[in-house]
């Protein structure tokens, strides 16, 4: 274990080693710098948003949607069950699907 006198020793050195040091200081021409970009400041350029682009795109994805609902809906009609021998078979669960 180190001792207290060797413990309050060192910390002493530590301190002590920071004499002589000086502040850091800035450059000379730091203060024409940051004056020089303050004033050749530009705003930000805005990138316009093309909103007639995702209007149309938007238009178009709702009529895509709109005739896929309407050509599936005139097809399944086509292919409704047309075997009337027991239309509710399949919901009463008595068909047989068993492979023997």
């Amino acid at each position: 274990m180190v001792n207290n006198a060797d413990k309050e020793r060192w910390i002493e050195e530590v301190l002590n080693s920071t004499r002589g040091m000086s502040r850091a200081q800035p450059g000379d021409d730091l203060l024409e710098k940051i004056h020089s970009k303050i004033n050749n400041y530009r705003e930000a350029k805005t990138i316009p948003f093309p909103v007639k682009q995702w209007v149309a795109a938007a238009i178009l994805l709702v009529l895509l949607n709109a005739g896929s609902v309407v050509w599936f809906t005139a097809n399944s009609k086509k292919a409704i069950n047309t075997d009337n021998v027991n239309p509710l078979a399949s919901e009463m669960q008595l068909e047989s699907t068993y492979n023997y």
